[in-house]
């Protein structure tokens, strides 16, 4: 929950996330929303596409925050990995 998290940890991630811009902060919802359709294992609409670039400077910018938005990563690179094949 919020409240466990420390105020100077929650200010980090904060500034973190602001610079991402809208664009990619946008990308990193919908593959929380729905990582099937972001990663590419089910089709979108255009507007529904994610730029797997996005993900990996969201995930360098913001590696070891949260464990469920790390997690949330591995599973859409490793479902780019899957529909690729």
């Amino acid at each position: 929950m919020l409240y466990e998290t420390d105020a100077a940890d929650l200010i980090d991630f904060a500034k973190r996330w602001a610079s991402l811009g809208d664009a990619v902060a946008e990308q990193v919802e919908q593959v929380l929303d729905c990582p099937r359709v972001a990663a590419g294992l089910v089709e979108a609409q255009a507007d529904q596409e994610v730029n797997p670039n996005a993900i990996k400077l969201a995930r360098e910018r913001l590696h070891g925050l949260n464990e469920e938005l790390d997690q949330a990563f591995e599973d859409y690179f490793a479902l780019v990995a899957k529909a690729r094949r």
